[in-house]
């Protein structure tokens, strides 16, 4: 293996234990704070260090000539990424459970495969168009479970997180576009923090008022600050520069494979932590999901071996 590659599997390990962890995290600070109030808070922090980012590299003489070039798409990124998406995935997942979300975020990597097959032209297979429909089958069921129970929010939440899914991988593959284009991982991330925020804290101060949105922060008790903190800082920073920074070595329907090593970090902090139960939709999907993923991976795994 290659040492660009290697390195590549490293950051993508390193991101799939960090926002494995993030989810149960946001769960547990929602109980705290609002979402809106929560992800400006999240948004304020990580775009004070993008500006202290580009403020260092001004003064070392960079000049971000192909993020200046390709702006419009950088823009349309950090939209996507930031605002959009954890917007979704906040206000989604305040109103259902982190074992919703561990299932239905399967389909994010499904959402791009058929991307990248869509604009890369990377080819999918006939054994992977019948796992992604298993697949599929299985997230729908679990999703619109509460319909059956007239658990009408839950419900709502979870069509919430599954446009969260969408609009994440719309940016996924708009980062590895803008790869291409030799742009700086480092540079594309702090820039999405800061489109996040100017787009966000206007909307939560007129929401809330500047006086309640201060109010909900400063006295927000410290363990509820260390999960914003942990989202701005790991979650946020960190993780998607690895990330980006990875899908430059590697082909973005490889990258995304790594989001199946989540759960494995997610489920147990749910049940344990937040105290969480497995349902019947749960387990019922989740075998069906499994059943799926490994139709669709096995020719993959077929022809690594070969």
């Amino acid at each position: 293996m290659n040492p660009q590659r290697l390195r590549a599997y490293t950051y993508l390990l390193l991101t799939a234990a960090i926002w494995g962890i993030a989810g149960p995290v946001i769960k547990f600070t929602l109980k705290g704070i609002d979402p809106l109030p929560f992800i400006s808070y999240r948004l304020a922090i990580s775009a004070v260090i993008s500006i202290i980012f580009f403020i260092l590299k001004i003064k070392r003489g960079k000049k971000f000539r192909q993020l200046m070039t390709h702006l419009p798409l950088v823009l349309l990124y950090g939209f996507l990424a930031v605002p959009a998406a954890l917007g979704l995935l906040f206000v989604g997942l305040d109103n259902t459970t982190v074992l919703d979300l561990t299932l239905i975020g399967i389909i994010g990597p499904i959402v791009v495969l058929l991307g990248g097959a869509l604009f890369f032209h990377e080819h999918i297979t006939k054994k992977e168009r019948v796992g992604i429909t298993i697949v599929l089958i299985g997230v729908l069921l679990n999703s619109l479970f509460p319909i059956i129970k007239s658990e009408g929010i839950r419900l709502t939440a979870n069509i919430l997180l599954l446009s969260y899914l969408i609009v994440d991988s719309s940016s996924i593959l708009i980062a590895k576009k803008l790869s291409r284009y030799k742009i700086k991982s480092a540079n594309l991330t702090n820039l999405a923090f800061i489109t996040g925020a100017l787009t966000l804290l206007p909307i939560t101060i007129i929401t809330y008022g500047w006086t309640d949105f201060y109010l909900q922060i400063s006295t927000l008790p410290l363990k509820y600050h260390l999960g914003v903190w942990y989202m701005a800082i790991f979650s946020g920073s960190l993780a998607y520069y690895l990330f980006v920074r990875a899908q430059q070595s590697i082909e973005v329907s490889e990258a995304v494979l790594f989001y199946y090593l989540q759960p494995v970090i997610t489920i147990p902090l749910a049940i344990f932590w937040l105290k969480e139960s497995l349902s019947t939709s749960f387990v019922i999907g989740a075998i069906i999901i499994a059943v799926g993923l490994f139709i669709a991976e096995s020719k993959k795994r077929k022809a690594k071996a070969a």
